[in-house]
C-alpha cells in the first residue's frame, strides 16, 4: 500500500513539475533547473549504489551470500 502511494506521489510531481515547465516563465525557473541538476548529479551515483549491492548480496535476504546454492535455491520459489 505504502509502495503504491510512493509511486503515485513521484509521477504526481513529474506531472506537476512538467506542467509548471511548460507555463511558467523562463525567469522564474531558475530554482526548478536547480532541483533538476541536483537529480542529474546524484541519480547516477544512486544507480551504481543500487548495482554494486544487486550484485553482493542476496536479493531476499539483504545480507550477504556466502552460500550460492542457498540464495540459489530461494531465488527458484
Amino acid at each position: 500500500m505504502v509502495r503504491k502511494l510512493f509511486i503515485s506521489l513521484i509521477v504526481l510531481i513529474a506531472i506537476i513539475t512538467g506542467i509548471l515547465v511548460l507555463t511558467v516563465p523562463r525567469d522564474t525557473l531558475v530554482k526548478i533547473i536547480m532541483f533538476r541538476d541536483f537529480f542529474d548529479v546524484s541519480l547516477p551515483i544512486l544507480a551504481f549504489g543500487a548495482l554494486i549491492k544487486y550484485l553482493c548480496f542476496c536479493p531476499h535476504h539483504g545480507h550477504h551470500c556466502h552460500d550460492k546454492k542457498h540464495c540459489d535455491s530461494h531465488m527458484d520459489k
